[in-house]
């Protein structure tokens, strides 16, 4: 039987008075996301179906890395869902580590009472987007290469842009459900959240100029349920600097930063320069650019060039566990 060696060296800092460690396990392997496409995608879902290969790693981060923060779905984010708070609750039992979580809220947009198209709303980014020139922001959307993981990712956007209209004069009529969201984090009220993350929704309200939407949102998370939020930005260098003049009440951001600058929209030297200057912390997302970026060369990017305070891994394994903590830790320490 191996011996876990404790390792708590991860550093934390602040977030207003909430201290956040500097490494934070995301959630999406256990979901069946690989962000590199189906024949992943289908591994991890076979693998943690069954829920003793999520409790296997989880187990291992709580022991052997001192990592007890973790990010998380929602229960409705699939059926692999259920399975992961299930073994969160089966670890605070097992290790009596007391598991704190950053909880992903896709925020539920409406449009006269149906939900906004997928498309249609990445349209409207590329409308605004490409300003910063056509053809190379085009191409950006076209060959990210987690988006193109999406099934015929490519072929549908090229036939959306040329058949559908980006949304315009129908912003004025856009809601969110709130009565879903209070379902939502009402059913999370045994777990120990420290933050609710507005997801990538987050981008199309502010650059549709509906703050006012975000800010009651936030305002509702924080009346009904006293979580404080932080702002999910997958198009950080169009979207955070409108959230930075903004008056809305939040505590940081959370956006993708890799080397490749994958998913770092509109461009990687965009969201670069706004990520460094932002007033507000920044928790990264993506550093493995959906594993096609080594641990070492991905922390560096991350903690030295951004000067990042935090980052959330992904791991389909103890060994990708192992390998990534290591080299995060050999970085944040030295």
């Amino acid at each position: 039987m191996e011996i876990l060696v404790i390792n708590r060296t991860i550093p934390t800092f602040n977030i207003g008075k909430v201290r956040i460690p500097r490494l934070i396990l995301g959630h999406l392997p256990f979901l069946g996301e690989s962000y590199q496409g189906p024949v992943k995608n289908t591994e991890y879902k076979k693998k943690f179906s069954d829920i003793k290969n999520i409790e296997i790693i989880l187990k291992r981060a709580i022991e052997k890395h001192g990592l007890t923060t973790f990010s998380a779905p929602t229960y409705t984010d699939g059926p692999h869902a259920s399975k992961f708070f299930k073994a969160i609750n089966n670890m605070k039992l097992k290790t009596g580590a007391d598991i704190k979580l950053i909880v992903c809220l896709k925020i539920p947009v409406l449009l006269e009472n149906e939900k906004i198209d997928d498309y249609r709303r990445w349209l409207t980014y590329y409308n605004i987007e490409k300003k910063y020139g056509e053809k190379k922001i085009l191409d950006r959307y076209l060959n990210d290469p987690i988006l193109q993981a999406r099934e015929n990712w490519k072929e549908k956007f090229l036939w959306k842009l040329n058949n559908l209209s980006t949304y315009s004069s129908e912003i004025d009529k856009l809601q969110i459900d709130y009565e879903l969201v209070k379902n939502v984090l009402s059913n999370l009220n045994e777990m120990n959240i420290l933050y609710v993350e507005l997801g990538s929704e987050t981008d199309f309200l502010a650059m549709c100029n509906r703050l006012d939407l975000l800010r009651n949102l936030i305002n509702l998370i924080s009346n009904n349920f006293k979580y404080k939020c932080l702002l999910g930005c997958h198009h950080s260098g169009t979207t955070i600097p409108i959230l930075e003049s903004s008056a809305i009440n939040f505590d940081g951001y959370i956006t993708p930063a890799n080397k490749l600058g994958v998913m770092m929209f509109p461009t990687q030297q965009e969201s670069e320069d706004v990520i460094k200057n932002a007033t507000k912390p920044v928790i990264a997302i993506k550093p493995f650019a959906g594993g096609r970026i080594r641990p070492k060369d991905a922390f560096g990017y991350v903690y030295d060039k951004l000067e990042i305070k935090s980052c959330m891994i992904g791991v389909g394994s103890e060994k990708e566990l192992d390998d990534d903590v290591s080299s995060a830790v050999e970085i944040l320490n030295r």
